[in-house]
């Protein structure tokens, strides 16, 4: 069914809204104050899924996306929107989340926004077909798999490997086989993780181990997802990430922000909050994103975290360099710090994934914590855990977005809250 609508907001998705005989509709690719002429595919919620099918009237905003990828590719879904009007938008995105919650005060700032061509991580998809592997992303909406020929997001070292990774996965995959391959622009080189289920013979052995050498990469590694197994085919160098002026080694496939100017506002925003001479938690602390750069300015510093990978990453930087860092492997999730074991921080820094970190947060409410410096990749979830904190007590400071993922729906955020701590 056509129809010719006018577009009232863009949805948390990045979808442009738009209401259709009392029902909601969601289109792809269309934004506010255009008029345009889509086709009704689905059901979606309570409303309408459509396909855009012609812009009468443009938005006074939109642009040329800069990819020629964009509308294929699954990845970005905003490249036609300017970017001063994303940036505001992502800050929207915020404020939304946190007005669900009864929060309709909080101050933010303007959003800081990674550069093109600097994300440092990629997953790229390889499927086998009869005329040889496909590297690239998956299409829009769809399990299917294209060629990438271009990518602005990512950085030039993992662009330049796509070209050459499409040969070499057309020799080692099966026909009709699929296999995730995971890069990281690290501090020593590319790191590759292939995550596949054909066997690793000695023949693919030394053609991995070849193709490291003449790429330079740091390490290949293969993960049988059928067996359960990781295991490290080459390795000519430790691999490590640098973290302001230190360096850590990162486990194959190991977590690290997306961008290094994203890491550096994080680390500077988190350092912007500090007392000297405090007694740090830093819960969900990864490999050390904000204990290293902190360290050397603060009495001492517990960081957990569950991954033992990243754990053990965490304890060789801190020891290489003798600092006061006492790495704890501990699930947050199931055992979260209780406020007797809490009282004894000035600060705490949490940075949860996407999930957020409701049981910990709900103990942090009722701890006599003064400060606690928060990091959210989520919005939504930030939004409950903030909630929850102003109940037992905080204020919430002015929140910063953080756009790392350029072009795309995703945002992050940083701000602190305080409470002042019993007498």
């Amino acid at each position: 069914m056509k129809a010719e609508l006018t577009i009232e907001k863009l949805g948390a998705a990045g979808d442009g809204i738009a209401s259709y005989q009392g029902k909601t509709v969601y289109v792809p690719l269309a934004l506010p104050g255009e008029v345009v002429e889509v086709s009704l595919t689905s059901k979606k919620g309570k409303g309408f899924e459509a396909e855009l099918l012609e812009i009468k009237q443009p938005a006074v905003n939109r642009v040329k996306p800069v990819c020629r990828h964009f509308g294929t590719c699954g990845g970005c879904n905003l490249q036609h929107l300017d970017e001063e009007q994303l940036a505001i938008w992502k800050a929207e995105v915020i404020q939304e989340a946190l007005e669900k919650h009864g929060i309709t005060d909080a101050p933010i700032a303007p959003t800081k926004t990674s550069p093109p061509h600097s994300r440092r991580r990629v997953d790229l998809v390889a499927s086998k077909r009869k005329k040889g592997a496909m590297i690239g992303y998956h299409v829009k909406r769809s399990h299917q798999v294209f060629d990438v020929g271009d990518c602005p997001l990512i950085t030039p070292a993992l662009l330049d490997l796509v070209k050459p990774l499409r040969a070499l996965m057309s020799e080692l995959m099966d026909r009709n086989s699929k296999a995730r391959l995971s890069l990281t622009d690290t501090a020593t080189g590319v790191d590759l993780l292939i995550n596949g289920e054909f066997e690793m013979t000695l023949a693919i052995r030394e053609k991995l181990a070849a193709f490291a050498s003449e790429f330079n990469l740091s390490r290949i590694a293969f993960y049988d997802t059928s067996a359960d197994i990781l295991e490290t085919i080459s390795e000519a160098r430790t691999t490590e990430i640098q973290i302001g002026d230190k360096r850590v080694p990162l486990a194959p496939g190991g977590f690290l922000q997306a961008t290094e100017s994203g890491q550096q506002f994080l680390i500077q925003h988190v350092k912007d909050h500090l007392d000297d001479g405090a007694m740090v938690a830093d819960l969900f602390a990864g490999c050390g994103t904000f204990s290293l750069p902190i360290a050397d300015r603060v009495k001492s510093i517990s960081a957990y975290e569950s991954d033992p990978n990243l754990v053990l990453a965490l304890k060789i930087g801190a020891n290489r360099q003798m600092l006061a860092i006492d790495p704890v492997e501990r699930d947050l999730f199931r055992q979260p710090l209780l406020p007797e074991e809490l009282k004894v921080f000035d600060i705490v820094i949490i940075d949860p994934p996407r999930a957020g970190a409701a049981a910990q947060v709900a103990e942090l409410a009722l701890s006599s914590v003064p400060k606690i410096i928060f990091i959210s990749c989520n919005p939504s979830s930030f939004a409950r855990d903030a909630k929850t904190l102003m109940d037992g007590g905080y204020s919430m400071g002015t929140i910063t977005p953080v756009d790392q993922f350029n072009w795309s729906n995703h945002v992050e955020l940083a701000t602190i809250f305080t409470k002042p701590r019993k007498a």
